[in-house]
């Protein structure tokens, strides 16, 4: 359950909204946020509310107001001119089949007033239903060793048979790359063709794919636990729609990786990776021409002074430009989970009192009166090599917009769980 309550803190992405105030005195100023919610924008089943907080430094909340889909709210305040203020969505869920309440509370620290889109995010399918590839010859049993989302049937019969299925990632045509293991073959094989329409069937033989002979080789640092996912950009392709190559998940560590990749499919590579010790992890997005061959630990640590959320402390080394600190609870009866993320711009020491914050929005929840306190459970370090600005990073945050990575830029940060 634990896992599910921390998925749904990651994927919480939320909004804001308005309730006006008059500025009745000459010496105080506007602060004013205009948030759009993408038409497109897709609430979870679960979701029964998703409330935005405009507050002060000191936890007091200034404007307030329910999102819907498609809608466009304004948050404004009259202040003094000098004041520093936060924007927090609290995100209510409730998984009725488990009977289980879930309050996702984000922060984002000293925001800039202005206009923020809210973005749709894909939908990802598992229809399976918009290519078939029917093979024979492929021995018994054949894997899919690429990271592609399908499913599919095989038996020993016709000298072995796949019969696979998966989604397209565009429409109505798209290009589509996937590998196979038999047990008859020192090397992978693999299909690949461009321009797919939707609904096509293949019908092959498996001898007739061609092998996967190139073996790149990486290192790591030494670890406990590792996972990486690697995808390719096809060459000439103008989107950045990356097809799966290959993925790994190493509880118990790994020292190298040998992962087959055809050439002369792919121009460039994303290869994500997330390794560590226990309960502390590094993990890092790099878009490059090549695969690289050593994964090196980032050049970021913390160290956690006050763990409390009414006067908390870091120090911090490195060149990090966002923290995002976690907190989380649950009640007696384990049935009403809490978590509040707060993202603030690093410093080599941060500060922070939100405690006062989230015991103001928590009155507008009967469910979270009994929460008095809530415990640390991660703190995080991420720096992006082409987005030096928190602000900028602040404001994908903030609309839920993903990042794309641009050839020869990294995305890298540290992890560690305190829970």
């Amino acid at each position: 359950m634990k896992k599910i309550f921390l998925l749904l803190v990651l994927s919480a992405v939320m909004f804001s909204c308005s309730k006006d105030a008059d500025d009745t005195d000459s010496g105080l100023q506007d602060f004013t946020v205009t948030i759009n919610v993408d038409p497109d924008y897709h609430f979870s089943k679960f979701t029964k509310s998703l409330t935005a907080f405009l507050s002060d430094q000191n936890g007091t909340i200034v404007a307030s107001g329910e999102l819907q889909t498609g809608q466009t709210v304004t948050l404004k305040f009259a202040g003094a001119p000098s004041a520093i203020y936060d924007l927090s969505y609290m995100k209510y869920d409730f998984l009725d089949f488990v009977g289980e309440d879930y309050f996702s509370l984000t922060t984002f620290s000293a925001i800039e007033q202005g206009n923020y889109t809210i973005c749709a995010r894909p939908i990802i399918e598992n229809s399976n239903d918009e290519i078939y590839i029917n093979i024979e010859n492929t021995g018994y049993p054949c894997l899919v060793t690429s990271s592609t989302s399908s499913s599919g049937t095989y038996g020993p019969e016709n000298g072995g048979y796949y019969n696979f299925r998966s989604n397209l990632q565009d429409s109505p045509k798209s290009d589509f790359y996937v590998s196979f293991k038999s047990p008859n073959d020192q090397f992978d094989r693999y299909f690949w063709q461009r321009d797919i329409p939707e609904g096509t069937t293949f019908n092959l033989d498996y001898n007739t794919l061609p092998e996967v002979k190139n073996i790149v080789s990486v290192q790591s640092p030494s670890n406990t636990i590792f996972n990486y996912a690697l995808e390719g950009l096809p060459t000439g392709q103008t989107k950045n729609t990356f097809q799966p190559i290959r993925e790994g998940n190493y509880p118990g560590g790994i020292a190298s990786l040998s992962i087959p990749v055809p050439t002369n499919i792919f121009d460039s590579y994303l290869f994500r990776i997330s390794f560590g010790n226990d309960n502390f992890q590094y993990f890092k997005d790099i878009h490059s021409a090549t695969i690289p061959t050593f994964t090196q630990e980032p050049n970021l640590s913390f160290m956690v002074n006050n763990e409390s959320a009414s006067t908390f402390n870091m120090t911090i080394n490195g060149d990090a430009a966002m923290y995002n600190v976690i907190f989380r609870g649950s009640d007696a009866t384990e049935t009403v989970f809490m978590s509040h993320a707060i993202y603030g711009e690093v410093a080599s020491e941060v500060t922070f009192s939100k405690e006062n914050l989230r015991i103001n929005i928590q009155q507008s929840y009967p469910k979270l009166s009994n929460f008095e306190t809530l415990l640390l459970g991660t703190v995080s370090l991420t720096n992006y090599s082409t987005l030096s600005s928190y602000k900028d990073i602040l404001k994908y945050r903030i609309q839920g917009k993903a990042y794309e990575i641009p050839i020869n830029g990294l995305y890298e940060g540290v992890s560690k769980q305190f829970d």
